[in-house]
């Protein structure tokens, strides 16, 4: 069909359009698309006065974001341990910093709850001390030279700016977010900051800096073996509380469950015990091995409701300990209470432990997920409730 003259200007004008938007444009409009153990919809916070919102330095020291960014441009950046598009992306941040810095912009990176926990062993900090320490994990491994602040273990920052896991935002002399991009992009940055702050004649490459990137491990096929179980993809993780935060749980916990359980009280619960690798701690095979067992409410059974891991390879091990638990509940929304029992032990020192946890049957909602690591061998997914090849609860996994 062919358009009319009177119609073809109106037709360029519409394709002009679209082709012109702008990077923080396209942005905004991507916030809102929802996306897989992502950040609510509605996106980054942007065009309102930052938050007061409290922090962590690097060594420790409280902060209030507002005091930190004082009357200059500033430049935040989400990040974690376990974020592959921040470890792609921040050479991009190394880059602008190098250049900007002079011009009176301050750089941070702050470390956050972790986009996919399991990922290189490491798994989700249970107090401030312990996400401090995985920020100086982050440093050396990335050899950051934009300085690093934490936010607290109850999420400050990422809830208050409505953050996703590699968000950036500019912040005005006058405590403005001017800009904001809930994904790590660089020359999206670059364009903000040449609008508010000037261009640069011969911007710094991220080619140009000797940056290390972060080595991703290469994933155990996802099957069952003597300590580890198969998953389908899917399933979602469960918010957990330990009982004592401020101990050191050298194991930590993650619980996640199918859409099953989710909605209706009855379905499929996975429980995974990781060593936690900030803490240098393995698995002593010379010992008894690790014990869950589980209180439960009224309503709600447990298949089994306690079971013993098998013993790994070898002397010690890092390997996960998993199982599979069957619940029937009367209706959604319970939590049950779980004991571990096990030996904590590093290269100096092996001790008894027993800690507890409190499971609720209920989304963490912490912007994080394991989806898309549950593959099984040869990168073929088990959906939802795909189950074959899987041990059931009557073997203790």
């Amino acid at each position: 069909m062919k358009l009319s003259p009177f119609l073809l200007p109106i037709v360029l004008i519409a394709v002009l359009t679209g082709n012109c938007l702008t990077a923080q444009d396209r942005d905004a409009s991507s916030a809102t698309a929802p996306r897989y153990g992502s950040k609510p919809s509605g996106g980054v916070l942007r065009d309102v006065p930052l938050p007061d919102l409290n922090a962590y330095s690097a060594n420790g020291k409280k902060l209030k974001l507002r005091e930190l960014c004082g009357k200059k441009y500033t430049v935040l950046v989400a990040g974690c341990l376990t974020c592959p598009q921040f470890h792609r992306g921040y050479p991009e941040i190394e880059a602008a910093s190098q250049d900007y810095s002079p011009k009176g912009v301050q750089f941070f990176y702050f470390y956050k709850s972790l986009r996919h926990p399991e990922l290189n062993g490491y798994v989700e900090a249970q107090n401030d001390s312990e996400r401090l320490l995985q920020l100086a994990e982050a440093k050396k491994k990335l050899g950051t030279e934009v300085p690093w602040i934490a936010d607290t273990i109850n999420n400050d920052i990422r809830d208050g700016l409505n953050s996703a896991n590699n968000s950036m935002f500019l912040i005005s002399p006058e405590g403005n977010i001017v800009y904001a991009s809930d994904h790590l992009n660089g020359p999206s940055l670059r364009d903000a900051l040449g609008k508010f702050v000037g261009k640069i004649d011969n911007p710094t490459l991220a080619s140009d800096l000797d940056l290390p990137q972060l080595a991703r491990q290469r994933q155990p096929e996802n099957v069952d073996t003597d300590t580890r179980v198969a998953r389908p993809e899917g399933l979602v993780i469960l918010a957990i509380a330990p009982k004592s935060p401020d101990e050191t749980y050298y194991v930590k916990l993650r619980a996640e469950a199918d859409a099953d359980l989710l909605k209706t009280g009855t379905g499929r619960l996975f429980l995974g015990f990781y060593p936690d690798p900030i803490h240098g701690v393995h698995w002593n095979n010379l010992t008894e091995p690790m014990k869950y067992s589980l209180i439960l409410p009224s309503g709600v059974k447990a298949t089994p409701t306690e079971a013993s891991a098998k013993k790994g390879s070898g002397d010690k091990d890092v390997e996960p300990r998993q199982f599979w638990v069957d619940i029937e509940g009367d209706s959604p929304g319970s939590s049950i209470e779980l004991s571990m029992h096990y030996f904590g032990c590093t290269d100096t020192m092996c001790k008894a432990l027993t800690q507890e946890y409190t499971v609720q049957f209920k989304p963490a909602d912490m912007g994080s997920s394991t989806f898309g690591f549950n593959r099984g061998p040869r990168g073929a997914g088990g959906g939802q409730g795909n189950r074959q090849g899987q041990r059931g609860p009557d073997k203790g996994r």
